[in-house]
């Protein structure tokens, strides 16, 4: 017969209840009632039920990471989902990973959710990250699920997102990049990102307003071409450099497409940062390997991912509040792909 929670009560020689309180941490109990119920737990090799605890208390116990219209996680959703990942088990939940890719234009009504959402009851509460739409939203709100998001790559109106969410500031931190090129002595100052995405938008009018009080003018490739990432910054950069007066430095949406640029540039012999500045944003560490290493943006991931747990967390345990938008500032990493301009600028050829 397996030990049940009454031998583990006798053999501490206190009450189931306060079993109960030692076991889920919650309650009063002294140390020392403490060690007597956990040495007896050891002793009689006790396990709990979780899965009747749960039906009694009408809680999965479980939350859902779920990533957002992307086909892997790259390493900022890694951070964040270990981060998220801790906080939920320092609170007693456990935490799932899915994928879920689909349409923004698709109706609320007939979207069909991976089934972990899908069955009533798997999961109490949903952190959403990688790219989302309102009527994702939508269909939690219609069904009571409780959701928080990070918000950056939120498809719809990040004004109406008063609650719930958590956001790094994108704009600011542009802002603060291309102050920066501009304090180093560059007058020709380029952006590089596709247009089409909000959250490149948004970071480009940082760097638009960064360079108007530094009486610059904007040099901005944001064409809605159909590489993404990499290659697009490989493009826009051998673009870039066919112009009459091409820039000295190159202030990138963010990490993937520096490294694009960075690409580009090596390959045509161009030093970095003698010749060309190049600044990223995000602060990815699959990029870190990048030589001369990438100035950039830190974003602070693991700060976002806890957040978003404790937001979650809270949602569930006082369902009645409204949890209000955070947002936290980024912060400019100098390392030594920047450096004021050359003297004498390269002829570079197209």
């Amino acid at each position: 017969m397996k030990p049940t929670i009454k031998d583990v009560a006798r053999k501490a020689g206190v009450g189931i209840g306060t079993v109960s309180r030692v076991l889920n941490r919650s309650g009063y109990f002294d140390e020392q009632t403490a060690r007597n119920v956990h040495e007896a737990v050891q002793s009689l090799g006790y396990r709990r039920n979780v899965h009747w605890q749960r039906l009694s208390s009408n809680s999965s116990r479980t939350l859902c990471f779920l990533l957002g219209n992307r086909a892997s996680l790259n390493s900022m959703q890694m951070k964040m989902l270990v981060a998220c990942e801790q906080v939920c088990n320092s609170h007693g939940y456990d935490l799932i990973f899915t994928r879920y890719s689909y349409s923004a234009s698709v109706k609320a009504s007939s979207l069909e959710l991976p089934r972990i959402l899908a069955d009533q009851g798997v999961v109490d509460g949903v952190v959403l990250a990688g790219a989302h739409a309102p009527n994702l939203i939508e269909t939690f709100e219609r069904d009571s699920v409780p959701w928080v998001m990070l918000g950056n790559n939120y498809e719809g109106d990040l004004l109406k997102l008063r609650h719930n969410t958590v956001l790094y500031d994108e704009q600011s931190g542009a802002f603060e990049a291309a102050s920066y090129l501009a304090r180093l002595g560059h007058k020709r100052i380029a952006f590089i990102g596709n247009g089409k995405f909000q959250w490149f938008r948004r970071r480009h009018a940082g760097y638009e307003q960064a360079l108007c009080e530094h009486g610059l003018k904007p040099v901005v490739l944001s064409a809605d071409w159909e590489p993404s990432g990499v290659e697009y910054g490989r493009l826009a950069a051998a673009e870039l450099l066919r112009q009459r007066e091409p820039a000295t430095a190159i202030l990138a949406a963010n990490d993937e497409v520096a490294a694009g640029v960075w690409k580009e540039l090596v390959h045509r012999g161009i030093r970095i940062p003698q010749e060309f500045s190049l600044c990223g944003f995000g602060d990815r560490e699959e990029f870190q390997i990048l030589e001369p290493a990438l100035t950039t943006m830190a974003v602070f991931p693991e700060r976002l991912g806890a957040e978003l747990a404790t937001m979650l967390l809270q949602r569930i345990s006082q369902p009645e509040e409204k949890v209000s938008t955070r947002t936290f500032p980024c912060r400019l990493v100098e390392r030594n792909s920047c450096a004021p301009p050359a003297l004498r600028a390269k002829a570079v050829r197209a």
